[in-house]
């Protein structure tokens, strides 16, 4: 180790020596190395985040000096808050290196430079323009705008301007970058031809061959099937004029229906990738790529991991069937689209929040955010596979163009081929109880994608008052208290209310008179509230609500990781409850009245205390067994989880679930 962080100081001395010599990308490398050898190394984030900072100004758009998103690491369509939460994060973040660390003090006047632009909405929108118009040199796309009756222009799209956004990834470089805000075309998108309008800003101009650099990752137009094209994501590896050699990207399923799916050859747009070595070729880069595609370094540095991301849009596949569509692909060719705005980042715990958008009467591709019952939707990481591709799309601050508003998206024509307009405004989850209960919106939280191996980091923008939580409670700290948030009392705490358990059956009411806790069934808030520090909290739940009597439904569903008590029996008391050991299994179906719900055992992977695997008995079957209603006191808690894709590569069984340590019970498997 002594050894290690020797090495791992020279090269930081390498790459001080590099910056002072104006090559900041070889400097991020050397920091990169020193990270690898010693990963405790003083100050090493800020001062890679330095080398990025500098990297990202060198990046000159023609006709103006330096890229101000790609300096603040943003893409163009963050809100103000969006820009002055990331300006702080970054200023922050270098501060105590500012003496320290060569060239800090130029990494922090030109995130002073960036902020003093973005942060000003007249400044803001100027910038944007003469962003956009310098990449098609100033050439405007309307001739003959309409005019009011005192000769002033009334339709302000002098020119279609395409916006990037900055999205550099654990493992990538800050030129990592996706487009959101191209503009697309009713046009074929094999011939070139960009003759029709959109209604303001061009998608085109982040398309040219200039903009595609070594190593960049860029999304396929959604809607070419050439036989060149060999997956939905490529890498460039090597440019020459209007053509790069291209390797393309594979998916890594992780579920039995993944599997069928990409085996079946339908595409796919989220999940882990990695590099198909046996797929690439030169490629005509005209027509064929959409945008540059933002992403994250996955378990291991062979893995790329493609989400959604907060504030894109996305299409997602209606009435969308995981089982049978990868048994019957054809089905795809006549699926409708709907169009979302995702609202939080993807989490491989709860999945995605998402609202629905709706077209603009008097537009050809500005949509706005749907209202009214069923305009937002939950996609949980079951159907990750719903995500059908990323639309570029362009954020409006308002004023841009006459009948536009502050929220609006101005969307890419060519990632719209085939979508239907007007989403379905049926909610997702419908619950056929005679109560009408409906799914509670889950608002996914944001675990640091470096640390998410390690369970998730909540943040205060994860919680929203009406969410119900899962707390870490008792002698052995499980999380098998519920509580309803109702709201924020600190950066870090949260006034919260308990459920407390509404017995059914008298099996329960006897459990719970012999202050044994309940994890399943039915709750009530009532009045007990208690103050909470973020630390305190598990995960989300996935439960129901009635929308009469105000009683949350909560059950094990598909998918997820339970604890169940061994040799569990009614008669139990509080003695036999405290000596209790437990097992870990996955629900393999969802609970219904009048049927068992079916579970599956898991024991440890042997060596790896947080990876477990189905097991199997000595006929090579697995332990599959039903519970029924009446035997639900003897699950104890739910223990968040999650797949690793790529884990097959160190030993590890592809289909292991990797569990949250914090859940795992202190008398397991």
């Amino acid at each position: 180790m002594s050894y290690n962080k020797v090495e791992a100081l020279r090269e930081k001395s390498d790459a001080e020596k590099l910056i002072l010599s104006n090559d900041y990308i070889a400097a991020r490398t050397k920091l990169k190395k020193a990270q690898q050898l010693f990963p405790s190394l003083d100050h090493i984030t800020p001062m890679l985040t330095v080398c990025e900072i500098l990297s990202a100004s060198t990046n000159i758009i023609p006709g103006y000096e330096t890229d101000y998103y790609w300096v603040l690491q943003l893409m163009p369509s963050s809100a103000f808050t969006d820009i002055t939460c990331q300006y702080q994060k970054l200023v922050s973040l270098l501060q105590p290196i500012k003496y320290k660390f060569p060239a800090t003090e130029l990494a922090l006047k030109l995130l002073q430079e960036a902020y003093s632009v973005l942060s000003d909405k007249k400044k803001r929108v100027a910038f944007d323009i003469k962003r956009g118009t310098s990449w098609v040199n100033y050439e405007t796309f309307e001739s003959n705008p309409e005019k009011d009756s005192n000769g002033e222009k009334v339709n302000g799209n002098t020119n279609n301007i395409n916006i990037q956004e900055s999205g550099s990834g654990s493992g990538s470089s800050s030129s990592d970058v996706i487009s959101e805000g191209y503009k697309g075309q009713d046009t074929d998108i094999n011939s070139g031809s960009h003759e029709q309008k959109q209604d303001f800003y061009n998608f085109d101009t982040y398309r040219t061959p200039e903009c595609f650099e070594l190593r960049d990752i860029w999304a396929v137009h959604c809607n070419l099937t050439q036989p060149c094209i060999g997956g939905r994501y490529g890498q460039v590896c090597d440019k020459s004029g209007g053509e790069a050699e291209i390797t393309w990207l594979k998916p890594i399923p992780v579920t039995e229906g993944e599997r069928r799916w990409f085996d079946a050859g339908l595409p796919v747009a989220c999940g882990s990738f990695c590099l198909d070595t046996e797929k690439s070729g030169t490629v005509g880069l005209k027509g064929v790529f959409s945008y540059k595609c933002s992403w994250d370094s996955g378990i291991t540095e062979e893995l790329y991991e493609i989400y959604p991301k907060k504030g894109e849009v996305w299409a997602v596949y209606d009435n969308f069937d995981l089982d049978e569509w990868s048994y019957n692909p054809d089905i795809i060719k006549e699926c409708s689209y709907k169009l979302v705005e995702i609202i939080t980042d993807y989490s491989i715990y709860n999945g995605v929040e998402c609202g629905q958008l709706v077209k603009v009467n008097g537009f050809k591709s500005v949509y706005e955010r749907q209202t009214g019952e069923g305009s937002n939707l939950h996609i949980g990481p079951r159907d990750l596979y719903m995500l059908a591709h990323n639309v570029p799309a362009y954020r409006f601050t308002g004023g841009e163009i006459y009948g536009v508003n502050d929220g609006m998206f101005e969307l890419d024509q060519l990632a719209l081929k085939n979508l239907d307009d007007e989403p379905n405004n049926q909610p997702m989850v419908e619950e056929k109880d005679p109560d009408l209960l409906v799914l509670t919106p889950n608002p996914n939280p944001n675990p640091n994608p470096q640390g998410s191996v390690l369970g998730p980091n909540w943040a205060a923008n994860d919680f929203t008052t009406g969410q119900v939580w899962a707390t870490y409670s008792g002698k052995d700290l499980m999380p098998r208290q519920y509580v309803l948030i109702n709201n924020m009392i600190s950066p870090s705490g949260f006034s919260a209310t308990v459920l407390e358990p509404e017995t059914v059956f008298d099996v329960e009411a006897s459990w719970k008179s012999r202050n044994l806790p309940i994890v399943c069934g039915m709750f009530r808030a009532k009045e007990v509230k208690v103050n909470l520090d973020i630390s305190q909290f598990s995960h989300l739940v996935n439960c129901f609500k009635s929308t009469s009597n105000f009683i949350y439904k909560i059950f094990p569903t598909k998918g997820e990781i339970w604890a169940v008590y061994r040799n569990w029996k009614l008669q139990w008391n509080r003695v036999n409850y405290d000596n209790c050991k437990c097992w870990v299994v996955e629900i393999l179906s969802d609970f219904s009245d009048g049927e068992k719900m079916m579970v599956a055992r898991l024991v440890e992977v042997k060596g790896c205390l947080t990876f477990f695997q189905r097991m199997q008995g000595e006929d090579g079957f697995e332990m599959v067994r039903g519970f029924s209603k009446r035997e639900m006191l003897c699950f104890s808690h739910r223990i968040p989880a999650f797949r690793v894709p790529g884990i097959g590569g160190h030993g590890i069984p592809e289909s292991s679930w990797h569990l949250e340590p914090n859940a795992l019970p202190p008398n397991g498997n």
